[in-house]
């Protein structure tokens, strides 16, 4: 079985690039005098950086870096066509929203969600279509996780929306992107450890099949 243990810190640090950063923008920005609205889109374009920077590096794109790119697109749209900076905060709980009902969508597909964003992370791509190929315990990991991450994309979007237009503005611009990464970071930390607690299974499935 591929293992995804080393995956939690690199994650991690992207969780808190993408808040960390984005918010400082936001706030000197802000304070600079520029509209709030456009100071959250500038912002929203670190992580547009990021995924560039990442793609000139190794001249691959992730599942992730879509989801991003995607993210920073809908808040430009959203802020050009609605002038009010709450709703460009709602644009993260809109991508949240539509992964997590993509993720719904991919358990009855031939593969789900989450196995291809694992799959970038674990860095052997072969390794683990190999794993999916020949474990059936595998394949149930993967989708048993896509449940879960459906369930948490969806409450974590609704909570957002919730933050976004029932708090301050200063407020919701830390808390919205923080609650996204906290429960990201959540919903990490369960993934590994359903996969080191699965990992015994598939691995003597494995081990069977090569023998």
């Amino acid at each position: 079985m591929v293992s995804s243990g080393s995956s939690l810190p690199r994650v991690g640090k992207v969780v808190l690039v993408d808040v960390g950063i984005p918010y400082a923008v936001y706030l000197v920005l802000s304070r600079l005098g520029v509209s709030p609205v456009l100071a959250l889109v500038v912002a929203g374009g670190v992580s547009l950086v990021r995924v560039a920077i990442g793609y000139a590096a190794d001249r691959t794109v992730s599942a992730l870096s879509v989801l991003v790119l995607v993210r920073f697109g809908l808040g430009v749209l959203l802020g050009v066509l609605s002038g009010d900076a709450r709703v460009v905060l709602v644009k993260d709980s809109l991508v949240t929203a539509s992964v997590g009902l993509a993720a719904l969508v991919s358990l009855f597909l031939a593969r789900p969600l989450t196995y291809y964003i694992r799959r970038d992370f674990s860095g052997d791509r072969i390794a683990w279509k190999d794993s999916w190929t020949h474990s059936a315990q595998f394949r149930r990991m993967n989708r048993v996780t896509t449940a879960v991450w459906t369930a948490g994309l969806l409450a974590e979007s609704a909570a957002r929306i919730a933050v976004a237009f029932w708090t301050p503005l200063d407020i919701a611009t830390l808390v919205c992107p923080a609650l996204g990464a906290g429960s990201i970071l959540a919903l990490i930390a369960w993934t590994q450890w359903y996969g080191h607690a699965a990992r015994p299974a598939v691995d003597a499935e494995l081990a069977i099949v090569r023998s």
